[in-house]
């Protein structure tokens, strides 16, 4: 097996791409946002052609027109659930049972229209799992996960009114469930979607344990747990710091006059963004550095040949990363974000690796019949989007 190493690189500039940004920005404004569908496909090639893997670089085939036409399909679908929600809660009602419905289909749609219009080398990527396991994975294990959530809670809470130490139990015992079935419904999430991938005729792979899911989220929600713990001790500390408690043992109250609560409500707020974001990177980069450290590319004929991949992501790099990129646009009043945009790609890329050599590389190219943008524009209309990033 060879070990040979291809490191990502991104080779674009925060100066280079605000130039290209701000004139989106304008155009967009003054065509009332029709000239967004040029300004999508103009970032992605920007980004893509600047994404490169043993000195080659990706490209990316959308056309604008089949970017606008989506937009106006997921414009109007955005129009008519807020006349509804607004005037009609019982249609609103139903149109939100609908869109669950075809969440599978919209994010199986993105996923394979997203990988049509990518390339590397001439040759495209493609999206090849069954609509069928979508709905049985995304729709299936939802349902399925939210059962098992309801009937636990119903049954702690009808056992829990027999004991205040049960309850308690109880109580913890929610956290791991959830947890576990979360993990077990991320688990089938990311398998669907990495092992749906083609590269020209070689397959992408991954096989990933649920266990390790598991671990992960058990892990981040004992941690939150001990940093509430520790910050509501903190916080007393503080809002109790100034008071006399011999007065309060003999039931004057009056030194409550010389405390601050406004000093540990302001930290107690810092403390649970600080919280939420260290979480959110921790399980982030977790879950990224597996998932590539499980993912293949192999070929049916070439069997001695296969391509592994590697993630190196880090918490605290990506905590900075995101407390950075978030103080530079409040900052700058939104400006930076052409920087942020560079800074995170290139942040990915560098702690990305291809193994294997790519002098090598030979796929065959498959024609893709996805042409169409609109279930693409729908899906980045409710921010969905799952994939190998």
């Amino acid at each position: 097996m060879d070990q040979q190493t291809n490191p990502i690189t991104f080779n674009g500039r925060g100066g280079e791409f605000f130039g290209i940004w701000i004139v989106n920005i304008l155009l967009s404004i003054v065509t009332l946002g029709i000239y967004s569908a040029w300004a999508k496909v103009r970032t992605k090639r920007y980004f893509y052609g600047n994404t490169h893997i043993d000195g080659d670089g990706f490209e990316y085939h959308a056309r604008p027109i089949q970017i606008l036409k989506g937009r106006l399909v997921a414009l109007a679908i955005l129009l008519i659930w807020g006349v509804s929600n607004a005037f009609f809660p019982v249609a609103s009602m139903a149109l939100l049972l609908v869109f669950y419905a075809a969440l599978p289909w919209l994010l199986w749609s993105n996923a394979r229209f997203d990988a049509a219009m990518t390339s590397y080398r001439n040759v495209h990527f493609s999206f090849v799992a069954p609509l069928k396991q979508a709905y049985v994975t995304l729709l299936g294990r939802g349902v399925g996960a939210f059962l098992i959530v309801m009937i636990y809670i119903s049954i702690a809470m009808a056992a829990a009114s027999a004991s205040v130490v049960l309850a308690i139990i109880l109580g913890l015992g929610s956290l791991v469930v959830i947890s576990v079935v979360y993990a077990w419904f991320t688990v089938g999430l990311h398998r669907f979607f990495c092992n749906g991938y083609l590269y020209g005729d070689w397959r992408f792979t991954a096989d990933l344990k649920v266990g390790f899911f598991i671990r992960t989220y058990l892990k981040a929600m004992s941690m939150g747990i001990l940093f509430a713990v520790v910050v509501t001790l903190v916080s007393l500390f503080i809002l109790l710091g100034g008071a006399d408690f011999a007065q309060l043992q003999n039931g004057d109250f009056s030194s409550f006059h010389n405390l601050n609560p406004a000093i540990a409500m302001v930290l107690g707020y810092a403390a649970i963004i600080v919280l939420m974001i260290t979480l959110t990177a921790y399980t982030t980069t977790c879950v990224r550095n597996y998932i590539f450290s499980q993912l293949q590319a192999n070929h049916d004929q070439q069997t001695s040949s296969e391509y592994r991949f590697t993630s190196t992501l880090s918490v605290a790099g990506y905590v900075w990363l995101v407390i950075s990129n978030f103080l530079l646009q409040v900052v700058t009043l939104g400006l930076a974000r052409p920087w942020v945009m560079v800074r995170t790609s290139r942040y990915l890329a560098n702690h990305t690796t291809v193994i294997g050599d790519m002098s090598v590389l030979i796929a065959a190219d498959k024609s893709s019949n996805v042409k169409s943008a609109v279930s693409d524009e729908v899906a980045q209309a409710f921010d969905l989007g799952i994939g190998i990033n």
